[in-house]
């Protein structure tokens, strides 16, 4: 099923690439024999909150997986785990223990969004190790199909309604909206698939679908409260995708050229807005936004190196990396402004977990941790809540940062 998304897999593989290029050499300071007294040390420098780390997944994780969507305020995560052996389970942390969410009789289950009821939205296998999307409010929920075998569940709302995707009886994929009673299909353009890939607590659901013959694919926008059909958004180029929308319905994604050249969106007001890129910058993809509406994602060059950015609504920033290398990634922000990715440390050479604001820059989130264990390395941020928890991952697994008190 996943191979359908073809999209998501090219722009992680462009990613990875960048992780692994060779870094740039540190440059050399000036000396300080020229006869003149030494400056005054700087004044201190807030670096942003300290944090206490708390381990997340399920017993004999060697490593997890979390989402955008999957952290909600009070310290609640929905994730997966994955053992030794390759085997999958999906998670809830309830804010003071983790909880195995189960499955329909199969063997595997992925968890990709909860919200701040608890309620998790996902997948879970059932007999024949077929995937069914689920709701989890305490127990495991079969959401149904639109007429094939298969199902994924992949965002919730803050009021319980699910969006995904799910195989229909001509056995094509087409994004769906559940809204507790019944599962409605959201159609296409015209082609033979489509994606739900965000929602909000109105009902509005984001995603992309393909047009006649799956030659392009089109971000759109279904308001649950109307029930019209999918609506077309745009696109700056041949074809466009949506991966977040806030609760004032504005959209952040990109587009997609001939070339395979990505640019990042806003769409709002019923205006695709083109958020432009730094000088020199070959192309960029927008990942998530906040309730302002601010952007957050990534720009790449044609040297290869990709460096996180934050669109405020106005004009586009590159947010750097840590100790001048050449990867950063922006993938989640908060109400506040608050920003987390990854980006490979210089001087370690290894990719390391980040923050960023507006009033202390980027931060390396290994040095703001209290008493993070020696042989725990945390190598990105997965996403944030709006009350400052963090979900990271780490060199042996996940973890949440809560800031101390």
């Amino acid at each position: 099923m996943f191979t359908s998304h073809s999209v998501k897999i090219s722009r992680r593989g462009l990613c990875t690439a960048a992780a692994a290029l060779t870094l740039l050499g540190g440059c050399g300071g000036g000396g300080g024999g020229d006869g003149y007294p030494a400056p005054p040390p700087p004044a201190p420098v807030s670096h942003g909150p300290l944090y206490d780390f708390t381990p997340l997944g399920l017993p004999g994780i060697v490593y997890g997986d979390v989402g955008r969507r999957g952290i909600a305020n009070g310290g609640r995560v929905a994730g997966t785990s994955w053992d030794a052996a390759g085997n999958t389970r999906a998670f809830l942390y309830d804010g003071k223990k983790n909880i195995d969410l189960g499955t329909f009789g199969g063997s595997g289950a992925r968890a990709f969004s909860v919200n701040r009821c608890g309620q998790v939205a996902g997948w879970a296998q059932a007999a024949g190790e077929v995937p069914r999307a689920f709701f989890y409010n305490g127990s495991l929920h079969d959401l149904g199909t639109l007429g094939g075998a298969d199902s994924y569940g992949n965002v919730i709302s803050t009021c319980g309604k699910v969006a995904g995707w799910a195989a229909t009886s001509a056995g094509q994929w087409h994004a769906f909206y559940h809204d507790g009673s019944a599962m409605r299909d959201l159609g296409t353009f015209g082609g033979g698939s489509s994606f739900a890939l965000a929602i909000n607590s109105s009902g509005q659901v984001a995603g992309y679908a393909y047009g006649p013959g799956d030659a392009w694919y089109h971000a759109f926008l279904y308001d649950a409260r109307s029930g019209a059909p999918i609506q077309d958004i745009g696109s700056l180029s041949v074809s466009s995708l949506a991966q977040d929308i806030n609760e004032a319905g504005q959209v952040a994604g990109y587009s997609r050229d001939a070339d395979g050249v990505l640019r990042a969106f806003r769409y709002s007001g019923g205006m695709l807005q083109d958020l432009g890129l730094p000088p020199g910058a070959r192309g960029s993809e927008g990942r998530a936004l906040n309730a302002a509406g601010h952007v957050v994602g990534y720009v790449y060059y044609p040297d290869n190196r990709i460096v996180a950015f934050i669109h405020d609504g106005s004009s586009i920033r590159e947010l750097g990396t840590l100790g001048g290398s050449r990867f950063s990634d922006a993938v989640a922000i908060n109400a506040s402004g608050l920003v987390v990715g990854s980006s490979v440390q210089q001087k370690a050479g290894v990719e390391h977990a980040f923050a960023w604001t507006a009033s202390y820059g980027m931060v390396d989130l290994n040095a703001r941790v209290k008493d993070l264990p020696k042989d725990v390395v945390l190598v990105a941020g997965l996403a944030v809540a709006d009350d400052g928890a963090i979900v990271v991952r780490t060199n042996g697994g996940l973890g949440l940062l809560r800031p101390r008190k």
